[in-house]
C-alpha cells in the first residue's frame, strides 16, 4: 500500500538533551528577503530548516549549516497585543512571507542535540545511518502559503544535509516506498549559546 504524500518539512520529534521541547526554542529577526523572490524562496514556513547570516534567520539550502528548524512566526510589533508569535494585523498569517522584511520574529528549534522527522520525496530505501539531501535549493518555492507548512522533503544524497536515526513505524508506512517518513539528525549544525 502506498504512503501518504503528506510533505510538512521537519517536524520535532525527540531531544537528546533530556530538555522540555518549549524550553528549546529561540527566537531569532527575520533577515531581509526581499532580494529572494525567485520562487517565493525568501518565505519562512513553518518546518523549514533555518541558517543564521549576521544574526539574523533565512532559509537554509542544501548544503548550508542549520541553525535550526521554524517553529513559530511572530511579529515584534504586536507589543500592544502582547508579545508572541502571532500577526495581530493577520491572524490567519501563519508564514514569514519574503514581502515583510522588518519586524518578523522566527522562533527555532535548534538543529544540535535535536531528531527531526521528515517524509521522502522519492523511493531512497533509507536505513538507520544512511544520509540524504534536503530538496531545499535556492529559486525553488518550498512552502504552502495557504497552509504556512513546509514542503521540504528528503531527496538523494549528495551533500550529506541529514543522517537518518530511525524509520517511522506508524501503521501503513512503508519505508520502501516514496514519502517514507523517518527520523533524522542535521549533519552540518551551528549552536549560538
Amino acid at each position: 500500500m502506498a504512503n501518504i504524500d503528506r510533505p510538512n518539512g521537519f517536524k520535532f520529534a525527540k531531544s537528546l538533551l533530556g530538555m522540555a521541547p518549549n524550553a528549546m526554542i529561540r527566537k531569532y529577526t527575520a533577515a531581509d528577503r526581499s532580494g529572494d523572490a525567485t520562487g517565493n524562496h525568501g518565505d519562512i514556513y513553518i518546518g523549514d530548516p533555518v541558517k543564521l547570516v549576521s544574526g539574523k534567520v533565512l532559509p537554509a539550502n542544501s548544503n548550508d549549516t542549520i541553525l535550526g528548524v521554524c517553529v513559530a512566526i511572530g511579529k515584534s510589533s504586536a507589543i500592544e497585543h502582547g508579545d508572541g508569535y502571532f500577526n495581530a494585523d493577520d491572524l490567519s498569517l501563519r508564514y514569514a512571507p519574503l514581502a515583510d522584511a522588518t519586524g518578523l520574529i522566527i522562533a527555532v528549534m535548534p538543529a544540535e542535540g535535536n531528531i527531526f522527522e521528515i517524509q521522502t520525496a522519492a523511493d531512497l530505501d533509507l536505513v538507520a545511518g544512511s544520509a540524504a539531501d534536503i530538496n531545499l535549493v535556492a529559486n525553488t518555492a518550498h512552502g504552502s502559503r495557504t497552509s504556512g507548512n513546509s514542503t521540504t522533503e528528503l531527496v538523494a544524497d549528495s551533500n550529506h544535509d541529514i543522517t537518518v536515526i530511525e524509520d517511522v513505524t506508524t501503521p501503513g508506512m512503508d519505508t520502501t516506498l516514496v514519502n517514507a517518513r523517518h527520523l533524522v539528525k542535521f549533519t552540518d549544525t551551528v549552536n549560538t549559546l
